[in-house]
């Protein structure tokens, strides 16, 4: 067994305990990690050294102040990603590795992080698996983001997906191309559990029933969207097993994963505080919706403090009645990750890498969208360099990584405006589904 293997155990038997303190004793528990990330924030990074000076009293952390640090967003940090980053790193919490968000606000996020934030967030994962009762020593079908994909076309395999079973085979495959790409893939693998982009769920599923294939899973876990009543019951009339829905963002880790006791979306308490707040900056009540904010407890590489997400969440009710005691909400209002319909019906999933955009032109703000079946725009808003983008490169990038049917317009614009429920789209479609 490797390091971090046995660090998230230690984290698994802590999380037994945690997870039933009541609210008094969980706050007292996450300060306890506020404290030391505050100070190292203050002292180690220019973007934080007068922004916390309001919540010391006399080197001491005051959080009845804590409301007073200003709201991070999502633009801020974009323009303050070199202010962010720490000038030292304790060396207990492990190597800093760098990376770049998905982008879904429009705005992609270059970020550092350090291993003991990888380890908390493979910790809260591993306790959805232990809540759903997943068995870590059966095959498991993962599709990921072609930025992190396999080399190998076909798939690739690893081993040892839940920490402890080392027999446990992942079988990975990048999401480029069409549903049936992916159908086939699973139809041969034959795994027991499936883990998927949120938006790809229904159109995989329509597809298998649409070829009268056998094709079932114990459970799904979904990530990265929306989830919808309509899509839970597909999944469960098509595979056979129930949906597991976690919340999450690469820059923080997981936020909350869904319960099979209450069915609400426990927050991972233990490693991010969140905060739901109004459009003034309070605490919404039990059963409002606001705006999320967060702070992940473990990051001292680029710590996001108080750092809006820009998604909307509804708190749980009071009278939720469940075992687990942690804070948790009854709805996430995310993102949609668009699909791209073609001509002869097929149904794409556009998770091309952004940061491979930037090998063709320089932006502070992309957006493709498919405007007919054989048309994508990408518009963009200049990084301000002088560099001319490479129209022809970026055209037969996209052509590769989606398909060959596709001509593709760039177009210099001002700004990419948000949706009209304020939300921004990596991709948007304009075919009527």
């Amino acid at each position: 067994m490797n390091r971090t293997d046995r660090m998230v155990l230690k984290f698994r038997d802590v999380l037994r305990e945690t997870e039933r303190l009541g609210p008094d004793d969980l706050r007292a528990y996450q300060q306890s990690l506020l404290t030391p990330l505050l100070l190292h924030a203050s002292a180690h990074t220019s973007f934080y050294r007068k922004r916390l000076d309001g919540i010391f009293n006399g080197g001491e952390v005051d959080f009845s102040k804590w409301g007073g640090i200003p709201v991070l967003t999502r633009a801020e940090a974009q323009r303050s990603e070199s202010a962010l980053k720490a000038a030292m790193v304790p060396p207990h919490l492990g190597a800093v590795s760098a990376d770049e968000t998905s982008g879904s606000t429009g705005r992609p996020l270059r970020y550092l992080k350090n291993e003991l934030m990888d380890i908390a967030a493979l910790a809260m994962t591993d306790r959805l698996y232990r809540w759903w009762r997943f068995d870590g020593a059966s095959p498991m079908a993962n599709f990921v983001s072609p930025r992190r994909k396999a080399a190998d076309p076909d798939g690739s395999e690893t081993f040892g997906w839940r920490s402890g079973f080392l027999e446990g085979c992942t079988y990975l495959l990048d999401t480029s191309g069409d549903a049936d790409r992916h159908v086939d893939w699973l139809n041969r693998i034959r795994a027991r559990y499936l883990v998927s982009y949120s938006s790809m769920v229904p159109p995989l599923a329509e597809r298998i029933r649409e070829r009268n294939l056998d094709i079932g899973f114990d459970r799904v876990i979904t990530r990265g969207g929306v989830v919808t009543d309509e899509a839970r019951a597909l999944c469960r009339e098509v595979f056979g097993g129930p949906l597991v829905d976690q919340y999450g963002a690469d820059e923080i880790g997981q936020i909350a994963c869904e319960c099979p006791h209450c069915g609400a979306y426990h927050i991972s308490a233990e490693a991010v505080l969140a905060e739901i707040l109004d459009e003034q900056g309070a605490p919404v009540k039990p059963g409002e919706t606001g705006r999320v904010v967060l702070t992940n407890l473990y990051n001292y590489a680029m710590p996001l403090i108080r750092y809006e997400i820009g998604d909307l969440a509804t708190v749980s009710p009071d009278n939720l009645k469940c075992k687990t005691r942690l804070p948790s909400l009854i709805r996430i209002i995310g993102r949609y990750r668009n699909t791209f319909t073609l001509a002869d019906g097929r149904v794409l999933f556009p998770n091309v890498p952004m940061s491979g955009f930037r090998d063709y032109l320089g932006y502070s703000q992309i957006q493709i969208v498919q405007t007919e079946f054989d048309r994508l725009e990408v518009r963009y808003v200049p990084d301000g360099g002088k560099r001319a983008p490479d129209r022809e490169g970026l055209e037969a990038w996209l052509r590769e990584g989606l398909d060959p049917c596709f001509g593709v317009r760039v177009k210099e614009v001002g700004e990419i405006p948000p949706s009209s429920d304020g939300k921004y789209e990596d991709f948007l479609s304009l075919i009527a589904k």
